[in-house]
């Protein structure tokens, strides 16, 4: 069994990574189009409904998604209770943001959001719907059909913007793409789930699945709070065009998080979910999934941290320049804001949802407070205290994933360290030299030289450090299971 859950989740892992990178280059060539064609006060308009409307996407998902994924047993009614639960919830929020179109363009003082919020509001009765057709996939772990409905309904809504913003529809082209991506999605889902809901029935127990739903739920609004609460007030405050810049550097920042560390979730969950009560187990798969969190999204966050406003002046042009230091200020943060993915994949795979929520109703406000204490300082001061923010509450949720799941974490802290000062932050610091050393050549040679010193140091340190050596090796291991076709 061990060696047939290993190579299910390499393998998964493989798959959805490869995905995943197909998806980086489309949203990557999305922003770096998008950016050339459509005004930041477009970007900073459409941050100002997302950041609002989003948290309706949490109760349009009731946390349900994750207790289907992560429950052992799941029978054919429940599920089919669950997707009417789940298109039910999408049809009354959909009303719910459609009522709420005037009051939140009075909010920010734009009656220009009036339509906008309107049709928006779309997109929760397509993603009720399509719930659980994506859950059906990816409790078979079809990794690769559930990867297909991420990323072909993004390559098609990405298209259409793009088509619809080189004619001049500026924000409307960013309301396509998020329409199209909800609208196509459904319809991949349905196509590939192989599966069907039923009528409702009673005769089902759905006690333990609500239960682990809501409290799921009530942690993702404070969690959804957290993310979002940052660019509210700089809307609020500061006003469209700051929160445009501000916007496009998170969405910069976070490419990493969301196309490597949440679509991991998708195979960490049910593959750790099978592991339940056994901790010495469960700690070496953690540590194991810790590295790719710690050698690759550690690289690259530290990398744009050294290299912010070269990368942003090359990735989005001259009109973004504010988002370069924004982008670095940010991705201090983002290092730390990966690992915290950890301590979710323990809390839901072991089905400590309750636990996860008691601890968000104390660490979730004092984030929120931090961040917001650089408020008077425009976007720089909300970016600078984001990071300091996440060094704290990633320390803090580690220790109290570990109290909770009696898991002995103090040698994750030691991984931490170890990959970050000695092998991420040397990287980005050759880097950084490098590049304000070949400032007078173009820009692209420039960024080149700079990748080239950090992956310099990454060699070094390999050869250099026996146990970055041994890491490494591991991860090249975990990623030939993955591409073999036979469990050893």
């Amino acid at each position: 069994m061990t060696s047939t859950l290993s190579s299910s989740a390499a393998r998964g892992g493989a798959v959805t990574l490869g995905f995943q990178a197909v998806r980086l280059i489309i949203m990557f060539g999305s922003l770096v189009v998008l950016a050339r064609l459509i005004d930041p006060a477009s970007f900073g308009l459409m941050a100002m409904v997302t950041s609002i409307i989003g948290v309706a996407e949490i109760f349009r998902d009731f946390g349900l998604s994750m207790a289907a994924l992560q429950a052992r047993d799941l029978t054919r009614g429940q599920q089919s209770n669950l997707w009417w639960i789940n298109f039910g919830i999408g049809l009354l929020l959909t009303s719910i943001v459609f009522a709420l179109a005037v009051p939140i363009s009075s909010f920010y003082g734009e009656p220009d959001l009036v339509l906008v919020v309107q049709v928006m509001s779309v997109t929760f009765l397509l993603g009720g719907a399509s719930t659980q057709f994506r859950v059906h996939i990816n409790r078979g772990l079809r990794f690769v059909a559930l990867s297909i409905t991420d990323v072909v309904p993004y390559l098609l809504s990405t298209v259409l913007a793009i088509v619809l913003a080189a004619s001049g529809a500026g924000l409307w082209a960013l309301v396509a793409q998020q329409v199209g991506t909800a609208a196509f999605g459904l319809v991949l889902a349905v196509a590939l789930a192989r599966w069907f809901p039923g009528l409702p029935r009673r005769g089902e127990d759905m006690s333990t699945l609500l239960r682990f739903g809501v409290s799921l739920a009530a942690t993702q609004v404070l969690g959804y709070a957290t993310r979002n609460l940052d660019s509210i007030s700089i809307g609020r405050v500061w006003g469209a065009v700051e929160l445009g810049a501000y916007d496009r550097a998170y969405q910069l920042m976070v490419l990493p998080i969301n196309q490597i560390n949440t679509p991991l979730s998708r195979v960490a969950v049910p593959v750790l979910s099978r592991l339940k009560g056994e901790a010495d187990r469960l700690i070496a798969y953690v540590r194991q999934a810790q590295l790719v969190a710690l050698y690759v999204t550690g690289a690259i966050f530290s990398l744009l941290a050294a290299l912010g406003p070269q990368i942003v002046l090359f990735v989005l042009g001259p009109d973004w320049g504010d988002a370069g230091t924004l982008v670095s200020l940010l991705a201090i943060g983002g290092v730390f804001r990966s690992l915290v993915q950890i301590c979710f994949w323990i809390y839901m795979s072991q089905g400590y949802a309750t636990q996860q929520l008691r601890y968000f109703l104390v660490s979730q406000p004092l984030l929120i407070g931090t961040m917001l204490t650089g408020l008077p300082w425009g976007a720089d001061g909300v970016a600078l205290m984001y990071s300091v923010a996440y060094v704290l509450y990633w320390a803090a949720s580690l220790m109290w994933v570990g109290r909770v799941a009696s898991l002995n974490v103090a040698p994750m802290f030691v991984d931490v360290a170890r990959a970050l000062l000695i092998f991420a932050a040397p990287g980005a610091v050759a880097a950084y030299v490098v590049v304000h050393l070949a400032g007078q050549l173009p820009s692209p040679i420039a960024l080149l030289l700079a990748l080239l010193a950090a992956m310099a140091w990454y060699a070094l340190s390999w050869l250099l450090v026996p146990r970055v050596r041994k890491d490494l090796n591991t991860l090249r291991a975990f990623g030939m299971k993955a591409l073999s076709r036979k469990s050893k």
